[in-house]
């Protein structure tokens, strides 16, 4: 080995770990995870929200089509037509992790993720008025 080859790093090495598989049609499929995916592809994948908005639902299922394409590369074209909006939907969460994000709105503890200080007056703090 000469030095040259101490400074090779050997991407090779760092080939796909098994991840999340789905079943569709009696066959199963490996779902690709984020961290695998080219950056080129995965930048289509990270703005498909904001550009499914506005849409109609024939763009947005070929467009989720597309998408599903990169995710899950060994489905073939016709068992991807052949998928519901739901399931693409649920397909795309699943595998950029969102299905673990807490439902937004009034369903948790605060609709901000940013919580302020409370105020002096509330805590009884320098400043707080004495109600005297």
């Amino acid at each position: 080995m000469t030095d040259r080859d101490e400074d090779l790093i050997d991407l090779d090495a760092f080939a796909p770990a098994e991840g999340k598989r789905i079943k569709f049609k009696g066959r199963s499929y490996a779902v690709r995870h984020v961290s695998d995916i080219p950056a080129d592809d995965l930048f289509l994948i990270l703005r498909a929200e904001q550009d499914l908005r506005g849409k109609g639902t024939a763009e947005q299922l070929e467009m989720g089509l597309r998408y599903m394409a990169i995710l899950v590369p060994e489905m073939e074209q016709a068992t991807l037509g052949a998928l519901s909006t739901r399931q693409v939907l649920r397909v795309m969460q699943e595998a950029m992790g969102l299905a673990e994000v807490p439902p937004v709105g009034g369903g948790g503890p605060s609709d901000s993720p940013i919580s302020s200080p409370s105020s002096p007056a509330s805590t009884g703090g320098p400043g707080a008025s004495s109600g005297a």
